[in-house]
């Protein structure tokens, strides 16, 4: 895996979008794609996962709504980056109180760290493109909640999936996974757990 962007098992410093594990950890790469807004194909030459591994501190949580909001901003992302940039951001429009509120109990809820719930991030191998229309390279997703981190936390490089949709982990943990559509149920709910706990 050397020509890869990280390395299974390690620990990694990131920022960025992030979401609840439930939406992207032992699915079929094609439904984590419509799940979280990446376009068809995106995932099609294989991904990480992600567990955030420290706690988080208020001012760094960018509330951005759900994956319906592609990009963490109101209406459907846009032909051109200069229209899409003008896109209102949901975080934005939260009352201030109501967005401190929310901040503050994030960053002291054991659940982003542990659980179905826990914040992770899928990192395609396939990289971001500068040559395709935000509406095309990430369309609205499907509803899970999305945060943006502003500043680089810890983040455990937990499983890889490859483009044959075969999760693994390191081999001292020794699990692999089908995540193809009608895969094993009881390889899944193994992985899982890891993910949950890890």
């Amino acid at each position: 895996m050397a020509s890869l962007p990280v390395e299974l098992g390690s620990t990694v410093q990131r920022g960025g979008m992030v979401g609840p594990l439930l939406w992207s950890g032992v699915r079929p790469p094609a439904n984590v794609e419509k799940s979280l807004g990446f376009h068809a194909g995106r995932l099609s030459q294989g991904y990480f996962i992600l567990l955030l591994k420290e706690q988080l501190k208020p001012g760094d949580i960018q509330m951005d709504g759900t994956t319906l909001r592609s990009g963490g901003k109101f209406g459907l992302p846009t032909g051109d980056k200069a229209s899409d940039a003008t896109r209102p951001r949901v975080h934005d429009s939260i009352d201030p109180a109501m967005l401190a509120h929310h901040q503050k109990g994030m960053s002291g809820d054991a659940t982003v760290l542990r659980g179905i719930n826990r914040l992770s991030k899928i990192l395609p191998v396939m990289p971001h493109s500068d040559n395709m229309a935000p509406r095309d390279q990430y369309p609205m997703g499907g509803g899970g909640g999305q945060w943006t981190l502003k500043a680089a936390y810890a983040f455990l490089v937990a499983a890889y999936v490859g483009p044959d949709a075969i999760a693994q982990t390191i081999p001292q943990v020794g699990i692999t996974a089908s995540l193809a559509e009608g895969a094993s149920y009881d390889a899944r709910a193994r992985l899982m757990r890891y993910l949950e706990t890890a």
